[in-house]
């Protein structure tokens, strides 16, 4: 799995070089993981029209692309397939001063936040609607996809380890790349506690609440695996009764 880093972007991975259960590689240069394209500089462009890229997949929320919209790359289609129901309008996120937990609720942990977003891959109506449109995408021929949300870690993280069980992954190392994120993103966590730590509301547990939403961990994807078996059975079983997904099509485009 190769990794690219840009100035302001640092969890972009391409998904080719995983192996699967019975001895096949998914294709390099094919389909790249990663966060949003909304800062990206001069000498950040060379690096991404090497990619190829054919679409840009945005799974953000009008409150995310509207607010933070992706640089455009030239002859680049553009989607945006809202993952998860937006919290606040634009309007409504400038009265925050800077605070980075805007959307979660008073009431509830970062922790728990993440967990059910998870969940809410499986349930909810705008999740399914995003990840059908994201697969039916992936099924077009000659598609080179670079599918993004914020970070790069949660909406994508679930499609992409979803994506990588259908095309036989191992739930281990699907798993494993899910959590590289945190490799990516340790230094971007460290500048985000320390533009906060001086704020009024910066308090123990505001700080752990911070570091639990811009972590990947294993219990936040096992949430979505526990509720895709919970009301399928299974991921396969998920992917193709809620999402339609055509797995021998993908197998036949994206392996090797």
């Amino acid at each position: 799995m190769k990794k690219y880093e840009l100035s302001k972007q640092k969890n972009i991975r391409d998904l080719g070089g995983m192996k699967t259960k019975d001895g096949h590689t998914i294709k390099y240069g094919r389909i790249f993981r990663g966060g949003s394209l909304a800062s990206v500089s001069e000498e950040d462009i060379p690096i991404l029209d090497s990619l190829h890229i054919t679409d840009v997949v945005d799974l953000r929320g009008e409150d995310e692309f509207v607010y933070r919209p992706d640089f455009r790359l030239k002859g680049v289609n553009y989607h945006n397939f809202p993952a998860l129901y937006e919290k606040v309008k634009e309007k409504d996120r400038n009265k925050d001063d800077g605070n980075l937990l805007w959307f979660v609720d008073d009431h509830m942990s970062g922790h728990d936040h993440l967990k059910n977003c998870y969940a809410s891959f499986i349930k909810e109506p705008i999740s399914l609607i995003a990840y059908t449109n994201f697969f039916k995408l992936l099924e077009e021929d000659n598609k080179v996809i670079y599918f993004h949300c914020s970070q790069g870690k949660d909406r994508v993280g679930f499609g992409a380890y979803l994506l990588e069980i259908l095309l036989g992954v191992s739930q281990e190392d699907a798993i494993e790349d899910y959590l590289l994120s945190n490799v990516a993103m340790q230094e971007r966590v460290g500048r985000l506690v320390k533009s906060v730590e001086n704020k009024p509301y910066y308090n123990e547990k505001y700080h752990q609440n911070l570091l639990d939403v811009f972590a990947a961990k294993i219990e936040y994807i096992e949430e979505s695996i526990k509720t895709m078996n919970e009301l399928y059975g299974s991921a396969e079983n998920f992917a193709r009764e809620a999402l339609h997904v055509d797995v021998e099509r993908l197998k036949q485009l994206y392996l090797e």
